[in-house]
Formats: structure tokens, sequence, C-alpha cells
């Protein structure tokens, strides 16, 4: 009873998502004195741009526009807020050019018009989703414009905003433009949006993410890789650890193991050593020995590593059935081909882009083995496949300059 409360009021937007997370999900916050109003960012007197980005995905996918929005606005002062301590690890490490860092205030109407007093953002951004009444309504009140960009929308956020017409459109009456990834997520927000002139089809910023440079000869050094394939297991959720070890187990394949969540780390490394699965941690790599199966990778950021050094990557998210999968076109800035699993309701499109393309394929788990071992011997597939995955990357580029003419009547004067 008491649960159905809370998520009728988060629904709302009565009670804000820290507490709704803590009641409903049992999740500590990060930051929460910052999040109650304390340590606003100083713009220094220049006009703001704010840009918000839940978590990870978000934050890598804002990049590549953040940085011609960086390029267009030199002076401006660019605020990047997250919700996640990773998304804000994150943010530090690959917008590191922007001004100011901190996490989404609570939506709590005299927080956030104090946040907004104190910056009078000329323009807010929110990349994906997240969409706060009280945040909203106040940016606008102060004269700011807000955007969507590579926005989606999940077909049980739909129904339920649908359930609720009247407090729909006045949360999405707030947003001055709507910039969406496909078909699929406009014809999902048209019933909820009063004006749909507002709304355009740009693309999803994640096509436009572009590779981060790898030292190879240094890291070679480094890592000391064994002499056999090497696969890159990403974005694990419990219990796909056991699940994905189990199936593959193979005393010839070696394995980058990179779970989710940080707070996780410790976790999956009980689980490693409960198997009796040789394994060193990526933060203590100099005392490698020799001899183990895997490096699991408790470090954010290595991941750009360990795909260029795997002839394969495995994508997880997607061998359970409640995440709906995970950025199955990262490992192709790689040129590494990918597999991933059957649950991939939440990154449909970039499942059928992967797919249609050859640059990798949706395997279920209890073909995953064969079907790895199959590609691993297969020189001429594995060649195909990687060749598939750079002509991947290179034809879906475009988001980021659809977007920002998009956005061209909100950079120029009189908003700046």
């Amino acid at each position: 009873m008491i649960l159905n409360l809370v998520v009728f009021l988060y629904f709302l937007g009565i009670i804000p998502k820290v507490f709704f997370d803590r009641i409903a999900k049992g999740k500590k916050h990060p930051e929460i004195l910052q999040r109650l109003g304390f340590s606003i960012p100083d713009n220094r007197g220049k006009p703001v741009i704010w840009m918000h980005a839940v978590s990870v995905g978000e934050v890598k996918s804002s990049q590549p526009l953040f940085v011609e929005l960086k390029k267009i606005h030199p002076d401006a002062f660019f605020l990047i807020t997250t919700t996640s301590a990773t998304g804000q690890a994150e943010a530090k490490r690959s917008l590191k050019d922007a001004d100011g860092f901190a996490y989404l205030p609570l939506d709590l109407t005299w927080i956030v018009n104090r946040w907004v007093d104190r910056l009078r953002p000329q323009l807010l951004i929110l990349v994906e989703s997240d969409f706060w009444p009280h945040l909203l309504k106040s940016v606008k009140k102060k004269g700011g414009r807000i955007a969507l960009v590579s926005g989606k929308i999940s077909q049980r956020s739909a129904r339920r905003f649908k359930r609720f017409p009247f407090f729909s459109k006045m949360i999405f009456s707030h947003i001055d433009l709507f910039c969406v990834q496909n078909e699929e997520y406009y014809n999902r927000f048209l019933p909820l949006v009063p004006d749909p002139s507002r709304m355009q089809i740009t693309g999803n910023l994640k096509l436009d993410v572009q590779s981060q440079s790898v030292d190879i000869s240094f890291w070679q050094g480094k890592l000391q890789l064994p002499k056999k394939p090497i696969i890159t297991i990403s974005c694990t959720h419990a219990p796909e650890e056991e699940l994905l070890l189990g199936a593959l187990a193979n005393p010839d394949w070696f394995f980058f193991l990179a779970p989710r969540h940080p707070e996780r780390f410790d976790e999956v490394a009980e689980i490693l050593t409960q198997r009796e699965i040789p394994f060193i941690r990526w933060s203590q790599i100099e005392k490698m020995k020799g001899g183990e199966a895997v490096i699991l990778v408790d470090a954010m950021g290595q991941l750009p590593i360990c795909y260029t050094f795997s002839r394969l990557a495995i994508v997880a998210g997607s061998y359970i059935d409640r995440i709906g999968g995970h950025n199955v076109l990262e490992p192709c800035l790689y040129g590494t081909p990918v597999f991933f699993g059957p649950h991939m309701f939440g990154q449909t499109e970039f499942a059928d882009r992967v797919s249609k393309s050859k640059a990798g394929m949706q395997i279920p788990l209890q073909n995953l083995r064969s079907a790895v071992d199959l590609f691993l011997k297969d020189s001429i597939q594995e060649k195909s496949m990687r060749a598939a995955a750079v002509d991947l990357i290179r034809n879906s580029r475009g988001t980021v300059i659809r977007t920002l003419q998009s956005l061209q009547g909100f950079l120029q004067p009189p908003y700046f």
C-alpha cells in the first residue's frame, strides 16, 4: 500500500526520484547536500548552457553534441548535471572541458527555484529523457529555453503519461523542442505533446560518438595479455556473470569482464573466486603473474582498451529480461564484432542496425558457446564482421548536424 502511494506521488512529481529510489528500490544517492540546493556552481556571470544526462550512457551520447556546442559558444558556461555517481564520473572524464559539474537538484520547488535563480540558464538541454516538472517550469518562468535531444520514451512510460493527459501535457508544454531518435519514439510522444510542430526526428546521438584513442604499444606492455583469443564481456548485471561464465568456460579463451555498476565489483570478484576462475583486477594489473583467465575491469572508462584488444565483444544487459540491453554499437567503434542476447527491448534500433549490417549477432545463451567457437575458428567470417563494424559506424553519422540545425534558433540572439 505504502509502496503504491510512493510510486503514484513520484509519477505526479510530488516526491523526487532520489526519495522514490531510496524507498522503492533501496538505492543510496551521492552528494545529497548538493541535491538539496547547496554548492550551486558559480557561472561567473556567463550565459549558461545546462546539459542534463542521467547516467553513463546518456553522458557518453552527449559528448559529440557538447563538443560542437562548445565551439559555437566558447564563452558560455557549460554546466553538466547527472543523477548517478557513475554518470558524474563519466562526465568529468569525457566532458572535461565543461565549466561545471553537479548532481541534478531535487525536484522540489524551493530547491529548483534557488538553482534557476542563481544560474539563469539560457538553454536547458535534456539528453534522451528525465522530465522533472518543477525544473522545467522554473527554467521557463525565468525566460530559459528547453530542448530534448536524442529523445526517447519507453512504452511503459508513454502509457503511464497517457493515463494523466492534463498532467502530461502540462509537463511537455514547457519543452520548446523535441529532437527524437526515431519514428517509434516520435509516435509515442505524439499524443503527449501539446504542439506536435515542436517535434523532429533527428536521430540518436550515440551514432555520432567518436572512438577514443588507445595507445596500443603502451597497453600491450602493461596488460601482458596471453596469446589466446580475447573476448570482452561488458555491461553485466546480476546474475549474468554466472550465466555467461558458465556458458563460455574454456581454458583456451581469455576474458575482460566489465560489470555495469562499480558497486558490484567486489560481488563479481567473489563469484570468480567461488568458481575457482583465476583472475586479476584491473586496478591491480601490475601484479599479474600469468595463468589468469579473466581481468575483472574494476575501473570506469576502460572499455575502449578492452574492445581494442578483443576479437569479440559480448554486450550483456541482454541475457536477463529486466534491463533491455545496452549500446551494442560501442564495440563497433573499435572494429570489434559484437554478440548480444535476446532481451534488447530497450535498444531495438541498435540491435537491428548491428544485425542487418552483419557487424554482430543476437545469440541466445544456450547457443552462445558454439557461436563463439565457430566465430573464432572462421577467420573469413571474423574479417567480414570487422569490416562491417567499421562500415556501420561510418555510415551512421549525421545526428549531431541535424540536432544543431534544429537548435540553431536557440543558439542565436536574443537567446545568446
